[in-house]
């Protein structure tokens, strides 16, 4: 039977077009390009159609993209295949997954909170390689509306928190205006870390 998550985003990706955009790679990552190595493993974790894995792999990274939805693979191998890029696919229920450990260079996670994967993502990192992770943090309006699972909200200052014994290169928090609330002109306060696994 399909998780009831994959059906969620399948139905979005198969019918909503804003999600079947040709998005830009993240600027968490395209800002602190220069502290990448020339190549590696990237994993991109609830990647949904990877712009910022696919980014890495036309550059010559190679990338494992992991999503709870097919159909998001799915269009991200059709992007894969037609520019002969080195990504590997896998759909997977990231709430609490196995990863190996020592893997990657480089871990990707946007805008999406899974508790049990800081600590994967702890062990899975290379010594010295480099998380890029932003998502939401609670707030005032999260509080206030059933807009999605507290669960899913990073508390303030807890993700700084959990990575303070690594190399924080950047972290904020701060205001932006997402998809889910820029019809109603509200702004979301979201967290962005840059951070290396000491060597």
């Amino acid at each position: 039977m399909p998780h009831p998550d994959a059906l969620v985003w399948d139905d979005r990706y198969s019918n909503d077009l804003r999600w079947r955009e040709v998005r830009p790679p993240r600027s968490l990552l395209t800002t602190h390009q220069s502290l990448l190595p020339r190549n590696g493993l990237a994993l991109d974790a609830a990647c949904g159609t990877t712009p910022t894995g696919l980014h890495l792999a036309r550059q010559g990274w190679q990338v494992i993209a992991l999503d709870v939805s097919n159909t998001a693979l799915r269009l991200a191998q059709s992007q894969v295949q037609k520019e002969a890029l080195t990504v590997s696919f896998a759909q997977m229920d990231l709430a609490n997954p196995w990863l190996p450990t020592n893997q990657f260079d480089v871990i990707l996670n946007f805008y999406y909170l899974s508790r049990p994967l800081l600590s994967t993502y702890r062990q899975s990192m290379k010594r010295g390689g480099l998380l890029f992770f932003e998502t939401f943090v609670r707030d005032e309006f999260i509080q206030s509306t059933t807009d999605g699972n507290p669960e899913h909200y990073l508390e303030p200052h807890e993700l700084k928190n959990e990575f303070e014994d690594w190399h924080i290169i950047h972290y904020e928090e701060t205001q932006r205006i997402s998809r889910a609330t820029e019809r109603r002109n509200r702004s979301r306060r979201i967290a962005r870390l840059v951070a290396r696994k000491p060597e």
